[in-house]
């Protein structure tokens, strides 16, 4: 993956992690007491992520990945224990 490439990845990568902040915000509504914790440590990260969007390397790659997924894992966990008839 050339500079541009990766360049171009990690701001579509950062636009993921927008999207998925979004909804964890819908979501976080609809959820207990400890899943707003879990989110109130877990959100700062965004402001790294957009910092590190602008970092062109395999690190900040590996990073951007990473975040993504414990972005992804943290939206499925809280819909997961979304009480019955919530959708």
């Amino acid at each position: 993956m050339n500079e541009r490439q990766m360049r171009d990845w990690m701001k579509e990568s950062l636009g993921r992690l927008k999207t998925l902040r979004d909804e964890i915000r819908v979501d976080i509504h609809l959820a207990g007491m400890e899943a707003r914790d879990k989110w109130k440590e877990l959100e700062p990260v965004m402001r790294d992520a957009e910092k590190l969007a602008d970092e062109v390397t395999e690190v900040s790659q590996r990073t951007m990945e990473d975040l993504v997924e414990r972005f992804r894992g943290f939206r499925e966990s809280l819909r997961h224990h979304r009480p019955s008839g919530q959708t």
